[in-house]
C-alpha cells in the first residue's frame, strides 16, 4: 500500500477544525469532496481515522498516529524546501575551491572575504594547490571550482574552462640589488641570481634554460621548481628584500613593496612573462548560486588588481 502524501493536509485540517465544513473551507474545497477524500483514505488504510459524533469529528487512535507523523513529514518537507530556497538565495550551503599559487594570492583569497558578507551561513574551504592537483580535484568532484593555469587543459573535453585576465609578470629585486636600475637586461643576467617563485608547469623548464639559479625540473611530478620555491607567494617580497634573489611575479603580489620603493622592477620583459589561469569546472556539472556569486567576486578583484598593476608598470619607464 502506497500512501498519498498529498492527502496529509486534509487529515491535519480536519484534526484542527474538528468539523468537515470548517476544514473544507480552510482547504478551499467543498464539504462533500473532503468527506469523500477522508472516506477513501480510511478505506485504503482499512482503519477509521476519525469518529463522527454530533459535536464534531474526533481522531481515533489511528488518526492520532497519522496526525503526529503527518505533521513531522510536512514540517520536514517545508524545511527541505526552505533549505533549497536559501541555497538559491545565497544563504546556506558550502563552496569548496582549489586555487593555484598566483590566483590564490591575487583574487581567490580576497574574493572569498567579499562573498562571505553576502553568504554568511555558507561553509567555505579554499586550498592552494598546483594546477595539476587542482584539475585532479575538479575531476574527482571533491571541489566545486578550480582556479589555476589552464594552458595544458584547454582541449580537455571533461572540463569547462573560463579564462581570467592575463597578468604581466615582472622580475622584482630589492632596491639595492646589483641589477637595480640597469637597462636592457637579458635573461642570463637575471638568472645569475636565485629565482623566487612557486612550482611551475613543465614548459618553464625550456623557457628558463639549465641555469642552476633558475631551478630544476622534477621528472616525477612534471613540475619545474625554482631555486627558491614558495608554496605561498605572499612570502616572496620578504625573501627578495632580505637577499639578492629575484622574484618572478605579477606586480600586484608585491604592490606594497613596489609602491614604497623597497622593491624595484628590473628591465627585463619577455613575451612569456604572463599568467594563463582561469576558472576550471567539471563539464555538465551545474554551478550553485554561491559558486556563481564567488566567481563574480573573483572577476571584480581581478579587474582591480589589473588597475593596480597598470599603475605600477606605468610608473617604471625604461630607456
Amino acid at each position: 500500500m502506497k500512501l498519498d502524501l498529498n492527502l496529509l493536509p486534509h487529515v491535519l485540517a480536519l484534526a484542527k477544525h474538528q468539523n468537515f465544513a470548517r476544514a473544507a473551507d480552510a482547504l478551499n474545497i467543498s464539504q462533500p469532496a473532503l468527506s469523500r477524500i477522508i472516506g477513501r483514505l480510511e478505506k485504503k488504510l482499512g482503519v477509521m481515522l476519525f469518529d463522527r459524533t454530533r459535536e464534531g469529528v474526533v481522531p481515533t487512535e489511528y488518526g492520532c498516529l497519522m496526525i503526529e507523523r503527518g505533521r513531522e513529514i510536512l514540517d520536514r518537507s517545508t524545511e527541505l524546501q526552505r533549505e533549497i530556497t536559501l541555497m538559491q538565495g545565497l544563504e546556506v550551503g558550502q563552496l569548496l575551491i582549489a586555487a593555484g599559487p598566483y590566483p590564490h594570492v591575487i583574487s581567490a583569497g580576497p574574493a572569498l572575504t567579499r562573498v562571505m558578507t553576502a553568504c554568511q551561513n555558507v561553509q567555505f574551504r579554499l586550498e592552494q594547490l598546483s594546477p595539476r592537483a587542482t584539475v585532479a580535484k575538479v575531476l574527482e568532484g571533491s571541489v566545486d571550482l578550480g582556479i589555476a593555469d589552464v594552458m595544458d587543459w584547454m582541449d580537455d573535453s571533461r572540463l569547462e574552462i573560463a579564462p581570467l585576465p592575463s597578468h604581466t609578470g615582472i622580475w622584482a629585486s630589492r632596491a639595492g640589488h646589483p641589477l637595480a636600475g640597469k637597462h636592457k637586461l637579458q635573461l642570463e643576467d637575471v638568472l645569475r641570481y636565485p629565482m623566487i617563485s612557486c612550482a611551475m608547469p613543465r614548459r618553464f623548464a625550456n623557457l628558463l634554460g639549465e641555469s642552476p639559479n633558475a631551478g630544476r625540473l622534477d621528472s616525477d611530478s612534471g613540475q619545474f621548481f625554482p631555486a627558491i620555491t614558495l608554496d605561498s607567494l605572499i612570502l616572496g617580497p620578504e625573501v627578495a628584500l632580505a637577499s639578492d634573489a629575484i622574484m618572478l611575479t605579477p606586480p600586484s603580489i608585491a604592490a606594497n613593496e613596489l609602491t614604497r620603493g623597497e622593491l624595484v622592477i628590473l628591465d627585463l620583459h619577455l613575451p612569456w612573462q604572463r599568467t594563463n589561469y582561469g576558472f576550471i569546472t567539471k563539464r555538465d556539472r551545474s554551478l550553485s548560486a554561491v559558486t556563481k556569486e564567488y566567481m563574480a567576486c573573483v572577476r571584480a578583484v581581478e579587474a582591480e588588481a589589473l588597475d593596480v598593476e597598470k599603475s605600477l608598470l606605468d610608473s617604471y619607464v625604461f630607456r
